[in-house]
């Protein structure tokens, strides 16, 4: 048998053995997932884009997305900043880390970080935006949903503080 042969039947061997192993779930990024939260002790949905009420760093704000491939925009300064985040949700608790982002002219916005935890709910018979609602009762009927984050953020730049935000769901 010749060398290439066998290099052949090697290289289909491990194409095999890997398309059989299984696909690796997404991280904790599940559109499923709930939290729980006293009023829904059955859990209340939390996906979905946010709009932060305070300012971060002076000037700027931010609304962000957690959704399947979560997502922020920061605005101010005279920049805007468009970048990607990952999120975990376990129990009460969501947990937010911001990928640092490039926002042209020579400035981007650090990988900083949020611990949330949801406020008030949106029921899952009536409330919100009637596409977004209509979309909440296809998904999950009759599961609330969360009207707003209460959050500690987590800077990452030097000399600055961990703050106390608040996050209310865009419809």
């Amino acid at each position: 048998m010749s060398l290439t042969k066998i290099l052949r039947i090697a290289f289909a061997s491990l194409i095999l053995a890997f398309g059989a192993v299984p696909a690796i779930p997404a991280i904790a990024q599940d559109m499923n997932a709930t939290i729980i939260v006293p009023d829904a002790p059955g859990g209340a949905r939390f996906t979905g884009c946010y709009n932060i009420a305070q300012r971060l760093y002076g000037p700027y704000r931010m609304t962000f997305c957690l959704e399947q491939r979560g997502s922020y925009t920061v605005t101010g300064g005279g920049v805007t900043c468009n970048g990607r985040l990952n999120w975990s949700a376990s129990g009460r608790t969501i947990e937010v880390d911001l990928s640092r982002t490039s926002c042209g002219n020579g400035v981007a916005w650090t990988a900083d970080s949020m611990s949330c935890q949801g406020t008030g709910l949106f029921p899952g018979s009536g409330a919100g935006s009637i596409i977004g609602n209509a979309v909440a009762k296809v998904i999950a009927p009759n599961m609330p949903t969360i009207n707003g984050l209460s959050c500690t953020y987590y800077p990452n730049a030097r000399g600055e503080q961990p703050t106390q935000i608040t996050a209310r769901r865009m419809s």
